[in-house]
């Protein structure tokens, strides 16, 4: 041994990575940059067919995707057409990359089903009722923002002070919101002062409506919250969260909202999502402008 060496103790091995799946690699990069919410829906869609067809992706013919369709005949039409395209997307993507040989859903089409959008739009009486109905003040500011400001209920609970500057006349949220896109929504003065009013945490990190514990609120105590406040004022068991922003989107447009502040208000991608919600109003029609 030379002078000054020493027993050194040999090279930990490098740690070797898992290898990656085809099928998985297709779909991380396919999920890559989308929403929260969108990547965790699009996984358990893609993984519900693969479970179903017991192929790779690779091997999934229009046969398989066929059947897995009519196998959801219980879910809702509005279900199995999201699940379909979700796939449709993933398998289209996977082709036009070359992670697979072929798009096994380009030749499945899928019929255009009737608007039923009419049907899950709440009364302004109606809504009046399930919040008015809540006295608890924390659950009836969670119905307010939801139904005032338009937002879906994951928009919500994520609402933190930081993101809220005060004006004036209430205040403006800076909402962080589907497609990774973030816009300014207001929030009416009476219903900023009802907010503050349940401020505790003085931290621009505090959630705006907090959970019974002071910390943010879940989705899904968000989502029981609307549920109890619906069976309360005597509606639908199949009201949600999201039928508050249906309400908001119609009853703005029918006090003559111009549509495309409506549209930049609830973050629709599209001018057209935004008018779905004009509807005739009684008395109201074409055919009275022909003679």
């Amino acid at each position: 041994m030379v002078s000054g060496d020493r027993n050194r103790s040999p090279a930990p091995e490098a740690v070797k990575a898992a290898p990656v799946s085809a099928d998985e690699l297709c779909i991380r990069t396919w999920l890559h940059n989308r929403g929260e919410n969108t990547r965790r829906a699009y996984e358990r869609d893609v993984r519900d067919l693969l479970a179903f067809a017991g192929k790779s992706l690779n091997e999934i013919v229009l046969p398989d995707l066929q059947a897995w369709f009519d196998s959801m005949g219980n879910a809702s039409d509005a279900t199995r057409r999201r699940k379909l395209s979700a796939v449709k997307s993933l398998l289209s993507y996977g082709a036009g990359t070359g992670v697979l040989s072929h798009d096994a859903g380009s030749a499945f089409r899928i019929a255009r089903g009737r608007d039923t959008l009419h049907e899950r739009i709440l009364t302004r009486e109606q809504v009046i009722a399930l919040i008015d109905g809540e006295e608890e003040p924390r659950k009836r500011a969670l119905l307010n923002v939801l139904y005032r400001m338009g937002l879906r209920i994951s928009e919500a609970c994520a609402l933190r002070w930081r993101d809220l500057t005060r004006r004036q006349q209430g205040a403006v949220a800076s909402v962080f919101g589907k497609g990774n896109k973030t816009r300014p929504v207001q929030v009416p003065a009476k219903l900023f002062k009802e907010l503050m009013a349940l401020r505790v945490d003085s931290g621009p990190d505090a959630p705006v409506i907090p959970g019974h514990d002071g910390c943010s609120l879940s989705k899904d105590a968000a989502h029981r919250v609307v549920k109890r406040a619906a069976r309360r004022a005597g509606l639908s068991s199949r009201v949600s969260a999201h039928w508050l922003r249906h309400a908001h989107a119609s009853h703005a447009l029918d006090n003559n909202a111009p549509a495309h502040v409506v549209c930049a208000t609830l973050g629709h991608a599209s001018l057209a999502t935004t008018t779905r919600y004009s509807h005739v109003r009684e008395g109201d029609g074409s055919a009275k402008y022909l003679d």
